[in-house]
């Protein structure tokens, strides 16, 4: 994790060596809301979803995240207890970091600290870029970029299944199960045929350009 990247190389090699790996099948969870938040993660392989669920029972997704990324930072700032639950959305591989340790890291590294604040900004200015492209782009250019992330090859054709599901998905990307479907039927002109959550994509670097804007 970037916020890691204050610590000198010796103390990150233990730090990395003390920190354990879970493993997860898909439907295993990971947390659930209101839990003792006692550590943040950091996904190396997989996607884990985030949701709330109701007195009912009934789940509402709030976020999705991917490999590459961290989630659960905030009880880093207080003792708390976690707002949602974490479950993995596929077989899933995260580094769990223990938040009373990370402290006592903090505490020993003004360096680590200065990362810390760094990445928390730099994940702000993400969490800003991706409001505005919720509010600037299109359905269909969104999930598009999201499409185009998963396949990650240049050029040629692409085949795969949607990670998780269609509603996870939306949450992630800021709209409604429907408007994300009519999104994936739309992507059609492009080169794009989704049929459940097996979708081909005939030419990425095409599906790159339309979310470049190169292509309307």
């Amino acid at each position: 994790a970037l916020f890691l990247a204050g610590l000198p190389e010796s103390d990150f090699q233990k730090f990395a060596a003390e920190t354990p790996v879970v493993t997860l099948s898909a439907g295993q969870i990971l947390f659930h809301q209101d839990d003792p938040a006692t550590a943040f993660y950091f996904i190396l392989q997989g996607w884990a979803a985030m949701f709330r669920e109701g007195a009912d029972g009934d789940r509402t997704a709030i976020h999705l995240v991917g490999p590459g990324e961290s989630f659960a930072e905030a009880v880093l700032a207080r003792e708390a207890r976690y707002p949602v639950s974490a479950e993995a959305a596929t077989d899933l591989r995260v580094a769990r970091i223990d938040t009373a340790h990370f402290r006592n890291l903090i505490l020993q590294s003004p360096e680590l600290a200065l990362s810390i604040i760094a990445a928390v900004f730099g994940k702000l200015r993400r969490l800003v870029s991706r409001i505005e492209q919720d509010q600037e782009w299109s359905p269909q250019r969104r999930v598009a970029a999201f499409l185009h992330r998963i396949c990650g090859a240049s050029d040629g054709a692409c085949r795969f299944e949607l990670p998780v599901e269609q509603r996870y998905i939306a949450a992630r990307l800021s709209m409604t199960p429907e408007t994300l479907s009519r999104a994936l039927g739309d992507l059609a002109s492009i080169g794009v045929e989704a049929k459940r959550r097996r979708v081909v994509v005939s030419d990425v670097s095409r599906l790159a350009r339309f979310v470049n804007h190169e292509e309307a």
